[in-house]
């Protein structure tokens, strides 16, 4: 049997939309049938807790710590949440998330020494094992922090494939290069594959679709050129979703949107790779 794969998305800085594109590509191929679990490494500023809008009783700091401060001993299903079968989906959707406590988010970085973060590292890794072997996972998404922090880098040195997620600005261009210089091609030695997927790229509207399409093609490989990576994927930007209070997962409940049509074309560009 093969074994399933897992996917991080990294950028350079805040703001790209890397949270709701991965919630919204493991939703999408739990609706096709797969079985995906998403887990929320961005353990500084953890967000999917709020946008899914779960209080699980244990958390992925938990899982990290090895024990729970109540009861003890703790492993990877005890910190699972199934969410597929509440949405309908005809696959599996696990979630893992991080606890949004003030007080964890500054422990998992700022109270514990190497050697704590080394057994962190080994605690994930058993789990990552446990859900592939157990769990018979298709795809494993890890939503990374921002930048460069120690979780960050240890989670990407985990993961088969790296996307990292950007805006056409030149700001997100230069400190994507850099990234890929300090962090990626490092990473690419040890097997990792990494790619870019360009998010919430402007431009794009129903009567002037074509032309958009024509014009993002000539920039994608001038990108590619310059920074020597592959473009994915590139989603555009769509105000109603830029702009609403709680978008949820426009790739299951409103599957004609292009939004959703185009997150459909990345995943199936990824599931090539």
């Amino acid at each position: 049997m093969t074994k399933g794969k897992t996917i991080a998305l990294h950028s350079y800085k805040g703001g790209t939309g890397k949270t709701t594109l991965i919630a919204n590509l493991a939703a999408y191929y739990a609706k096709i049938g797969m079985k995906v679990c998403l887990f929320d490494f961005d353990l500084y500023a953890p967000t999917l807790s709020m946008y899914f809008r779960k209080q699980p009783d244990f958390y992925i700091n938990d899982l990290l710590r090895g024990e729970t401060k109540t009861t003890g001993k703790i492993d990877v299903s005890d910190v699972l949440v199934e969410v597929g079968s509440e949405l309908g989906l005809p696959g599996k959707f696990y979630l893992g998330l991080s606890s949004p406590r003030k007080e964890d988010m500054s422990e998992i970085e700022i109270k514990h020494e190497q050697k704590w973060q080394l057994a962190a590292i080994k605690r994930f890794l058993l789990a990552k094992n446990q859900l592939f072997d157990e769990y018979e996972i298709d795809y494993l998404f890890l939503d990374t922090s921002p930048g460069i922090r120690y979780w960050s880098i240890n989670s990407l040195a985990t993961a088969d494939l790296l996307f990292l997620i950007m805006k056409n600005s030149d700001m997100d261009i230069e400190g994507t290069k850099k990234m890929i210089t300090d962090i990626y091609e490092e990473l690419a030695k040890f097997g990792a594959k990494y790619f870019i997927i360009l998010n919430k790229v402007p431009g794009a509207s129903p009567t002037h679709q074509l032309s958009w399409e024509a014009d993002e093609k000539v920039f994608e490989k001038a990108l590619e050129k310059d920074i020597r990576t592959s473009v994915v994927g590139s989603i555009p930007c769509f105000c109603d979703i830029q702009f609403s209070k709680h978008e949820f997962l426009y790739a299951v409940n409103q599957p004609d949107h292009p939004f959703s049509k185009s997150l459909a074309t990345l995943a199936e560009n990824i599931r090539r790779l």
